[in-house]
């Protein structure tokens, strides 16, 4: 792609300004870790609220999300919009708890919520997991996102792309750490959600609207199914397995188990990194509330709108077999794209030129490439999660061999309708959410590792600019480490699934952790490993056995899943995996309980003492009579009521606004009002909660 010089202007403006706060807050950054990791615990809560909308709005979640609705519709979108049960439940109680408590990292809790030496060793398994698994996770479905993006902008081959991503983000965090972090964050806030509006303002017109909208579902263009709020169930009843069809199944686990089974259930890092760095209580909590409103109730639609426009515009393109055989080429060159074909029978193979299956004159120019063909990454009509390049894999006459890549298509709509100017704001706000996540997670990886591992059990007595520096170096590890994945995945959505389920059965455990003192350091150890084993054995054993050649054991642990909904032929869903982990993990967690014997409630006064926990505490309580107690329950759940109510009503009030429904919208905006009434009564009553005596 071509860009003008005004857009070029925009993309270099945005990069030196990062580069610039980057320069400037080195030498403040670079004092202690405090300062590195946590900007010296001084931030307001529209700050710190911001960051966290800014950190979650990454350049994967357009792809992803339009992604979603092209293949399956609006609905799909439950995945994440159920999380917000959890995530308000944050803002009215464990957001206060997090603030108090004064860590650095989640996994510092453990030292301070358990003690004793199997605590040193949960902190080490987290630092572990934070440092080198889930956070290079994110970082990779980032990555990848970033390459597909220059990909369809620039043309460039994945590895140059994956390259010239990671050291834009890396150069300003690595100097300024958190401090970089949050004051680009807000900036890129504003630039991400300014160029997604534009951009489904435009979208949005190209196909004249609602009016368009209604004339291509006359016509059969748009499929019914792809706006609806809610998935269609099947014939039978409740108790009829063709009831729970595969939608319908994933959102009774979405809205049923994920959101109180997900590692973030009581924050998570990203929101407990901000709430710590905020400067009081009140501000970790007001900076939660708005992040809450901001990501699920203002986002959303700009990217759903793109996504139904790209529908109409952008038609899937497949490739089907034309005799039974296996794929013997996939082309890497740039610009040529082809897939060779061999039959089964030895006969002569077959070479499909890709790029002639272009979609050409969508955006009114039938001279100008489009961008949108079938692409190797969704060879055999799937994305290839760990192989890019899938030789030998076999197929049937008739089967899907290649196909459109769903998360292309709202790059290729951004390429296609933005004008000079525009077109470079809109790059520049999927560079911004790009490097306000890809800083966020390498400086978060980075601090586990500094304040978890190294610090707490390598050096304990170095001066702090010593930490500093290391922090330094292992951001540029942990971020090599996630791009070299980034280079053999390919499916941003599959990764995504996959991490949802990889630690889903540790929810719960985080809950009572704070709510009961029986829950111990061995509870969490047992519930991480069951659940992030669990998960890796139900996504990858066949494919694990095979590969170490032990293909015996692959047969066993093919095992043919029959549950309604959640299984196709033979093979669990994304919400199957999820389920099933969190039955096991949860499970074993508290079975641990009933052999392991209790800690002595002395040994958590100092944790009481310093967050003032509700719930299940007596013992200890007892023996903190100075502490005072604070009847919490009322105004926590109604405040969790109120805000539900209000993100949702906000919510699917545009939606229907957009789509037409008028009374539906007002009963919309009548929720939101009352949410809101009840979201403030239930602030000012837990302001009201008595200090502890001295």
């Amino acid at each position: 792609m071509q860009l003008a010089f005004l857009d070029w202007a925009i993309i270099a403006g945005y990069v030196a300004l990062a580069l610039g706060a980057g320069l400037v807050l080195a030498r403040r950054a670079g004092q202690n870790t405090e300062e590195y990791f946590l900007a010296g615990r001084r931030l307001p809560w529209w700050i710190a609220g911001t960051s966290m909308v800014a950190t979650t709005f990454a350049c994967d979640t357009p792809l992803v999300i339009s992604g979603w609705v092209r293949e399956e519709g609006i609905w799909r979108n439950w995945q994440w919009w159920s999380l917000a049960l959890c995530n308000v439940l944050t803002v009215f109680l464990f957001a206060r708890y997090w603030r108090r408590s004064e860590v650095m990292t989640t996994a510092e809790l453990a030292e301070l919520r358990y003690g004793g030496p199997s605590a040193k060793l949960l902190r080490a398994v987290m630092g572990v997991f934070q440092s080198g698994i889930t956070n290079v996770i994110i970082l990779c479905w980032v990555l990848l996102a970033a390459s597909k993006i220059l990909d369809v902008l620039f043309d460039l081959d994945k590895g140059t792309a994956l390259i010239a991503a990671s050291l834009v983000a890396l150069a300003y965090s690595v100097m300024a750490g958190f401090w970089a972090v949050v004051v680009t964050d807000v900036v890129q806030f504003f630039m991400a959600l300014t160029g997604a509006v534009v951009l489904a303002v435009l979208a949005w017109g190209a196909i004249d609207g609602l009016e368009g909208v209604q004339t291509a579902l006359a016509s059969g263009v748009l499929d019914p199914e792809r706006l609806q709020f809610l998935p269609s169930a099947g014939p039978g009843t409740w108790f009829d397995a063709s009831f729970w069809t595969v939608p319908v199944a994933s959102l009774a686990v979405f809205l049923g188990v994920q959101w109180w089974a997900y590692e973030y259930v009581d924050g998570g890092i990203i929101a407990v990194q901000r709430i710590s760095a905020s400067r009081s209580e009140r501000d970790g909590v007001l900076g939660t509330l708005w992040y809450n409103v901001a990501h699920y109730a203002l986002r959303p639609w700009p990217w759903i709108i793109v996504g139904v426009a790209s529908l109409v515009m952008l038609p899937a393109i497949e490739v089907k077999a034309p005799f039974d055989g296996r794929v013997a080429e996939v082309s890497a060159e740039r610009g040529a794209e082809r897939l060779v074909v061999a039959p089964e029978d030895g006969g002569e193979p077959l070479t499909i030129d890709l790029r002639a299956l272009e979609s050409r004159g969508v955006f009114g120019d039938a001279d100008q490439p489009s961008g949108w063909f079938p692409t190797q990454s969704m060879v055999a009509g799937r994305a290839t999660a760990l192989d890019a390049t899938p030789i030998d894999s076999e197929f049937k006459l008739g089967d899907v061999i290649a196909r459109t890549d769903p998360e292309r298509a709202y790059v290729v709509m951004l390429a296609g309708l933005l004008p000079v100017g525009l077109l470079g704001l809109a790059i520049t706000a999927l560079l911004a959410a790009f490097m306000s996540t890809i800083d966020t997670h390498v400086n978060l990886a980075s601090s586990f590792f500094v304040n978890d591992l190294y610090r707490r059990f390598v050096q304990r007595s170095r001066d702090a600019r010593h930490y500093v520096n290391v922090g330094r170096v292992a951001s540029v590890g942990i971020l090599a480490f996630a791009a070299y994945l980034a280079s053999l995945a390919d499916s941003i959505s599959d990764l995504f699934t996959f991490f949802l389920a990889f630690l889903s059965g540790v929810g719960p455990i985080y809950v009572l952790r704070w709510l009961w003192w029986r829950v111990q350091a061995s509870t969490e150890i047992i519930a991480m490993v069951a659940s992030s084993t669990t998960a890796s054995l139900l996504q990858f054993a066949p494919q694990l056995f095979e590969a170490t050649g032990w293909s015996w054991l692959g047969r066993i642990a093919a095992v043919q899943w029959q549950i309604p909904g959640l299984a196709e032929n033979g093979d669990l869903t994304g919400p199957g995996v999820l389920l099933c982990t969190v039955l096991i993990s949860t499970t074993a967690a508290l079975a641990s309980l009933l052999v392991v014997r209790p800690r002595r409630p002395e040994t958590l006064v100092a944790f009481y003492r310093r967050v003032r926990p509700a719930g299940a505490w007596g013992p200890v309580r007892a023996l903190c009579p100075d502490v005072a107690v604070a009847r919490q329950a009322r105004p926590v759940l109604l405040g969790w009521l109120g805000g539900m109510l209000l993100v949702y009503g906000v919510l699917f009030g545009i939606g229907w606004v957009l789509f037409g429904a008028t009374a539906k919208a007002v009963a919309g905006g009548v929720a939101a009002a009352g949410g809101a009434w009840l979201v403030g009564w239930a602030l000012r009553a837990l302001r009201a909660e008595p200090e502890p005596r001295t």
